[in-house]
């Protein structure tokens, strides 16, 4: 068995990394207000729009791309919650990747601060390959790379893209419903859902003893 995890607001809460990414830009513009201005805008409008909003609301002189390269590029202040730590060291009884969209660089960054080295064997950043999901590809290497496994899960929260590929590909998904997450009041559409970790743990075991 593999189990396959997502990154992103899966393994620890992305607006963790947004609120490091902010405060990375407003130390790097030398104004504390502009951090909350930026998350004004979050909440309000989504990320999309939020650097356009401040250079624009505050007659800013610099590069919209410097902005961003500040925010994609920082090493993020991230952690994993105690209950990632229970699901990571409880998954060391299978063998572990993980597959996750986003600028491979800033993907990695979040990949070493959380310490998932230590957790996730075979590492797969989609933008690396050229790829996305919900695209089979980056699938398809993790069942190339664990040739002789047989039976593969995908642990994510985004049922708008995520589960596509596995469902093709004959995986088995579970959903984690994030609480603070993006995709929180989305309708589930896998095999299976939690709301928390500790359940994952749990239909983990019910999958093991089928």
């Amino acid at each position: 068995m593999v189990l396959v995890f997502d990154l992103d607001d899966t393994l620890y809460d992305e607006i963790d990394f947004v609120k490091s990414g902010f405060r990375e830009v407003s130390k790097y513009l030398q104004n504390p207000i502009y951090y909350d201005f930026m998350f004004d805008v979050f909440i309000q409008e989504g990320s999309g729009k939020v650097f356009d909003r401040l250079i624009s609301h505050y007659k800013l002189k610099i590069p919209l791309q410097k902005l961003i390269e500040i925010y994609r590029f920082h090493q993020p202040s991230i952690s994993l919650s105690q209950e990632s730590v229970v699901l990571l060291e409880f998954a060391q009884r299978y063998a572990t990747a993980l597959i996750s969209d986003g600028h491979y660089i800033m993907q990695q960054n979040k990949f070493k601060q959380l310490g998932l080295d230590c957790y996730i064997s075979y590492p797969l950043f989609t933008d690396f390959y050229h790829t996305h999901k919900p695209e089979n590809r980056a699938y398809e290497m993790v069942m190339q790379h664990f040739k002789k496994e047989t039976q593969f899960i995908y642990i994510s929260d985004n049922p708008r893209k995520d589960f596509i590929a596995p469902k093709a590909l004959n995986w088995i998904g579970i959903r984690y419903k994030n609480p603070i997450g993006v995709y929180k009041n989305d309708t589930n559409n896998t095999n299976y859902e939690a709301t928390q970790k500790k359940e994952i743990i749990d239909i983990l075991k019910g999958i093991e003893h089928e």
